[in-house]
């Protein structure tokens, strides 16, 4: 979807044009508007603009003026200057100054949208050749380290990725890692000093942490890097092969094991050594024991972070290795009720399908665990419950006004099949009752917007509705297309030229009067639509009447 800005020092003519060019049919995701080449400026610095269409003769900063600083500073940007001077010199700088198009004012609708789509299209061949391998391949590189952060933190979180589209993600981003590696995980914490700086130092001293340690692992172990949400840097290592070893066999041997181990604690050790010295700040690390990669990643995860929350706490600059970063054995929590994505953000997005899909996971889950005890239910019975009172609170309501939730306490919920039945239960009213409130909430939009526009006929845009509801322009007209079947403009068009009708068969008003009376600054314009709206021109209107 594109987005296109309407420059004009008269408003009627933009503020006209936003309202009657169907945007949304060509393709136009948002319609701005400006009254002032500086005005416009600030627009193109917020906004990714697609399409400038621009008048030429404005006060401060002409609309050539304007392209010259839009083809510096924007250079993708198609430029289409709409005005009324006619004269060859004007033209010959449009072309001077690579404009795109020049059409005078006034402007037929279907003159302007040809023109339009033929600006679409080179856009969209523009678009086809970025696109080509050799972008694609720069775009990936480019952005290959937030992908790999993004992916190990999601192995982290336990997310549940098939062997093959694992494999075939790291082969994509460039993970020097294999499923099946033997794999540790170096945890570092930055203590009182970092956590002092203002943010962009903060990010700054981050990079250079991560840099330093990146040097001093990488010579002997293959590293995969990430920040996680305790803002922990990570690091997952698995051993290079080692050249006086000779065969796969030997290289996992005890020994091996214990000499990575060794290694690796030796490295956390110069890495504290090394942020101290070069920095001026303190950090703990924990490294964990190994795990074969990704089976055990996450539990390589919790460990690291338990050891840092219980035998670190408060205290700095302290480093305990693999052996001591262990998960206390017993019970645990289940998985599915916490990896990404919750039920929480499934909930804030309305994705009521995957909704259900996670609740089939959690059963799964409670019906498939050894350890399996009753407090598992609870724990996942007590989440569930977490979230449905969230999700009502946050619409406004009362768990209690939407569920009969005094006869959904009192069931008995002991197995995963009475949990699940219990939870689709309460889904099933929370799905009818929302649904049910946007209907309405939908309708009572659609009577704000009407009365919106009665009362403000004489001067109203798509964004001035917008503005009065409190939703996007693009939104606003998505919702009242699905509810009405007709576009807004549509709407206010109607209703501009039933009034009209109404005027001129019953006021002595002169036609120039109405169009102003109507929000239309250029009589002729409002004939023009008078016109294609009644098949008659307002006088010929008039006149059948009196006859």
């Amino acid at each position: 979807m594109l987005q296109i800005l309407l420059v004009d020092d008269e408003p009627y003519v933009v503020d006209d044009l936003s309202v009657t060019i169907p945007w949304q049919e060509l393709g136009f995701e948002q319609v701005h508007i400006a009254y002032s080449g500086m005005e416009a400026l600030e627009i193109l610095q917020r906004h990714p603009i697609d399409i400038l269409v621009t008048d030429i003769n404005m006060p401060q900063m002409s609309g050539m003026e304007l392209i010259d600083v839009v083809r510096d500073r924007w250079k993708h940007v198609k430029c289409l200057l709409l005005t009324g001077y006619a004269e060859f010199e004007y033209a010959k700088q449009a072309i001077e100054r690579q404009a795109s198009a020049y059409l005078l004012k006034p402007v037929a609708d279907e003159f302007m949208i040809d023109t339009l789509k033929q600006l679409q299209q080179q856009i969209r061949l523009e678009w086809e050749a970025l696109s080509s391998q050799q972008r694609t391949t720069q775009t990936l590189r480019e952005h290959l380290p937030l992908l790999r952060d993004k992916l190990l933190n999601e192995l982290l979180l336990g997310s549940r990725l098939s062997r093959s589209a694992l494999a075939d993600k790291m082969d994509k981003f460039g993970v020097p890692f294999s499923i099946g590696d033997r794999t540790s995980l170096l945890a570092i914490r930055l203590e009182a000093f970092f956590q002092q700086q203002d943010l962009n130092s903060l990010l700054l001293f981050e990079y250079a942490i991560v840099n330093i340690a990146s040097e001093l692992l990488q010579e002997h172990f293959r590293i995969w890097s990430c920040k996680d949400t305790h803002d922990y840097l990570l690091f997952l290592v698995a051993a290079k092969p080692r050249a006086d070893i000779g065969n796969v066999e030997q290289d996992d041997t005890e020994e091996a094991a214990k000499a990575d181990a060794a290694l690796l604690e030796r490295i956390a050790y110069q890495l504290q050594k090394n942020v101290n010295a070069l920095l001026g700040g303190g950090i703990s690390v924990v490294t964990t024991d190994w795990g074969v990669f990704p089976n055990r990643t996450r539990q390589l995860y919790l460990s690291a972070v338990t050891t840092i929350r219980q035998r670190i706490g408060p205290e700095t600059g302290v480093y305990l290795s693999g052996g001591e970063s262990v998960i206390p054995a017993g019970i645990s929590s289940l998985q599915s009720l916490y990896e990404p994505p919750t039920l929480f953000h499934l909930f804030e997005t309305n994705s009521w399908d995957a909704i259900k899909d996670k609740l089939a996971s959690i059963a799964e889950e409670l019906k498939g665990r050894e350890d399996l005890s009753p407090e598992h239910v609870q724990e996942a019975r007590h989440y569930l419950e977490s979230v449905f009172y969230y999700i009502a609170h946050r619409g406004n309501r009362l768990l209690g006004e939407i569920v009969d939730l005094p006869q959904l306490a009192i069931r008995t919920v002991h197995t995963a099949d009475q949990l699940r039945e219990w939870a689709s239960a309460v889904l099933s009213q929370l799905k009818n009752e929302f649904d049910a409130e946007r209907l309405d909430q939908r309708k009572q939009l659609i009577t704000q917007v009407h009365d919106f526009v009665d009362q403000n006929l004489h001067y109203v845009s798509l964004h001035a509705i917008a503005d009065h509801v409190g939703l996007h322009p693009v939104y606003l007209s998505k919702i009242y297309k699905s509810e009405t079947g007709k576009r807004i403009s549509d709407y206010i068009l109607n209703l501009k030229m039933e009034k009209a009708t109404y005027l001129l068969s019953h006021s002595p008003l002169k036609i120039y009067e109405i169009s102003a009376q109507l929000g239309y600054s250029n009589a002729h314009y409002f004939i023009k639509l008078f016109k294609e709206f009644n098949g008659l021109t307002p006088q010929e209107y008039r006149d059948s009447r009196k006859s």
